[in-house]
């Protein structure tokens, strides 16, 4: 008998690479837009530091909660499946409003990177409670 050839192989691991480093990408902006606010209130550079301060810890938790999805696919946990697709259709809705809001190029990348990070996420394995 004689077997088809099949496509390229492809290890397991490969389809959870792909929205881990999209996620971390998104982690890395959001540390850097948060030591950004920081760094805001300490200089004084804001009207009111203390809502910059407070803008910066909210974005830098955000960022733990995005690393923590990271974290999730790397480990190949198939349970960060739905939290990522929830986080990317909020990244898509601030993108729309960034971009509508005086910032364009901005918000479509931001749309763009939601939207590619939400399809390669719906590739990996959703969490089944049967699954040992």
């Amino acid at each position: 008998m004689i077997k088809p050839e099949a496509g390229p192989q492809r290890r397991p691991g490969q389809i959870w690479r792909l929205p881990a480093l999209l996620l971390a990408l998104q982690t890395l902006v959001l540390v850097i837009f948060a030591v950004a606010l920081f760094v805001l209130a300490l200089r004084g550079g804001s009207d009111d530091a203390g809502r910059a301060a407070t803008e910066g810890g909210t974005v830098l938790a955000l960022a733990v909660c995005s690393g923590l999805l990271v974290w999730g696919f790397w480990r190949e946990r198939s349970l960060a499946r739905t939290p990522a697709l929830l986080w990317n259709v909020l990244a898509v809705i601030v993108g729309f409003t960034v971009a509508t809001n005086g910032g364009p190029a901005i918000g479509v990348l931001v749309i763009l990177i939601g939207a590619v990070t939400f399809a390669a996420t719906l590739r990996v394995p959703s969490y089944d409670l049967d699954d040992e």
